[in-house]
């Protein structure tokens, strides 16, 4: 299973479909406001705001416009159909609940300057696809190292700087960075700038990120000759 990310910035005053995507997509709104209304006739409504998660389901007629004043800032995240869930292609949203998760509403766990927002949980939506943290770690911090056994991440970065390294390979964070960890690979975070690190991790499939992680050792680095 491969997530695959896009982000859209949407002006005050656009307007994107009416479509369906037929796959499961979250989209994640870094800033701004929009109005999704969906059915068959467009008969529903939600307005998400920033910080809040929208699901939309792969079979569902729907449309985002922007009716605020300011850029709206969208994260859309979606992955490859599975062969085993066939029937998901043809879902639509038909509880009575919006297909939103308020951000305020997060699971929160912090502690030693990393502070984490679970805003998708393994099974919401009735989802499989998905969950959805946002991470704040504190100038001069790192994550100690671990590895995923059984999800594939991808880190998009919205305020800070800092390094990733997966492996023995070391990668810059800096705002709209996005980087992808393998399902295995053991990995860690550092903030290395003077200001907050804040980045949105989608985990796919959709198991507990605390639940699928074991702590590993920091891979030995090759010495050059």
């Amino acid at each position: 299973m491969r997530i695959r990310l896009q982000f859209d910035r949407i002006a005050p005053g656009v307007e994107i479909g009416p479509h369906r995507h037929g796959v499961e997509t979250v989209v994640y709104l870094a800033a701004g406001e929009l109005v999704f209304e969906h059915g068959e006739e467009l008969e529903r409504r939600a307005v998400v705001r920033a910080g809040d998660v929208l699901y939309e389901a792969p079979s569902e007629h729907h449309l985002v416009r922007n009716e605020g004043t300011l850029d709206a800032l969208a994260l859309l995240a979606s992955t490859d159909p599975d062969p085993r869930r066939i029937g998901t292609m043809l879902r639509r949203w038909e509880s009575e609940d919006e297909p939103v998760r308020r951000g305020g509403e997060a699971f929160v766990e912090a502690g030693a300057g990393i502070r984490r927002r679970r805003l998708v949980g393994p099974g919401d939506f009735g989802s499989a696809a998905f969950t959805v943290t946002e991470v704040e770690i504190e100038p001069a911090t790192a994550d100690v190292w671990h590895r995923h056994p059984r999800t594939e991440h991808a880190l998009v970065v919205f305020e800070g700087r800092g390094v990733v390294t997966v492996g023995e390979e070391t990668e810059t964070l800096e705002p709209l960075k996005g980087i992808r960890v393998e399902d295995g690979r053991p990995h860690r975070v550092e903030n290395t700038g003077r200001t907050t690190l804040r980045y949105l991790v989608c985990s796919s499939p959709g198991l507990d990120p605390i639940e699928d992680r074991e702590i590993a050792e920091a891979p030995r680095r090759r010495l050059d000759a």
